[in-house]
């Protein structure tokens, strides 16, 4: 393996809004898992800057690794671990530079995971992402009608709602290139987050017995801000919170800021004539992938 003790030998790729943020924190409580220190997203895989990037949207990429040196130094702290690891939903998406990328600098035998979520409910969350995040002011389904016009203007990926759910050409690519792949589904995460935690360390060849103390802890969530202003006070940078964050150790941080989050963001409900419009988008490349990772996916078009 190309890889050596300075680089991943496993990468969660995605899918977005599929729980990866989550499984990013409870990976990292595994005392033989080492995760990217300080930083869930590089893009590194995916070849790119994103300095291209509309600045009518949110750049979500703005900091992306884009030379191997500096990736490195991400995983200094992992010299001693026995797996090494990052999270980055992006690579799945830009599946093709991605697997170029990882099997020229890491080889094929790196351990690829992927979560799948009902891409009908992916792109809604994603959407209520940018809500919350300030950085979406249309509807839902003006969102969906703009997304080829957003595409052409060059916005950030993450408004291809509807593509990036197109979720049978990504993993099949990564079926075909790389010999260890898992692939799991969001629903499972919501069910039984222990069973699947614990099957993750089992592929990763680690203790599965331990339980992280952050499980059940939902990182990341998408929702729409109760109180636009408490909820700025306490997610955006302002004088008090520069002043308090350096006395609060960092996974402390990161806890308080996941359970607050729940509190302050509610969950609207897709309008029923717009769930019906994405089941049929979505229904032919359902149907595909489902027959691919041999895993029931029609309740996912109920």
């Amino acid at each position: 393996m190309k890889n050596n003790k300075k680089l991943p030998n496993f990468l969660i790729v995605g899918a977005a809004k599929s729980g990866t943020t989550s499984l990013y924190y409870y990976l990292k409580e595994h005392p033989e898992i080492c995760i990217s220190k300080n930083i869930k997203e590089t893009f590194f895989f995916t070849g790119k800057d994103f300095k291209d990037v509309n600045k009518e949207s949110c750049n979500y990429g703005r900091y992306a690794v884009t030379s191997l040196e500096r990736y490195k130094l991400l995983f200094n702290h992992c010299a001693n671990k026995k797996v090494r690891g990052e999270v980055c939903v992006a690579y799945l998406f830009f599946y093709k530079e991605s697997i170029q990328n990882i099997k020229k600098i890491l080889s094929d035998k790196v351990k690829i995971i992927i979560v799948l979520r009902n891409p009908i409910d992916r792109a809604f969350s994603n959407y209520l992402h940018h809500v919350r995040d300030g950085c979406e002011k249309e509807t839902f389904e003006k969102a969906l009608s703009l997304e080829k016009e957003r595409k052409r203007k060059k916005w950030w990926w993450g408004y291809y709602l509807i593509e990036a759910g197109m979720y049978y050409d990504q993993v099949k690519a990564y079926l075909e290139n790389f010999s260890e792949v898992k692939i799991y589904l969001y629903d499972d995460l919501k069910k039984d987050p222990l069973s699947l935690v614990q099957d993750i360390y089992r592929f990763l060849e680690v203790n599965d017995s331990f339980t992280p103390k952050s499980l059940g802890i939902k990182y990341n969530v998408s929702g729409i801000p109760k109180n636009r202003f408490f909820y700025e006070i306490i997610f955006k940078s302002n004088p008090i919170k520069s002043v308090i964050t350096p006395f609060i150790p960092r996974n402390l941080r990161e806890k308080i800021i996941a359970i607050a989050s729940q509190k302050l963001l509610k969950k609207p409900q897709m309008k029923p004539e717009t769930r019906e419009y994405l089941k049929e988008l979505y229904q032919e490349d359902v149907l595909k992938l489902q027959g691919l990772i041999k895993r029931d996916l029609t309740h996912w078009l109920k």
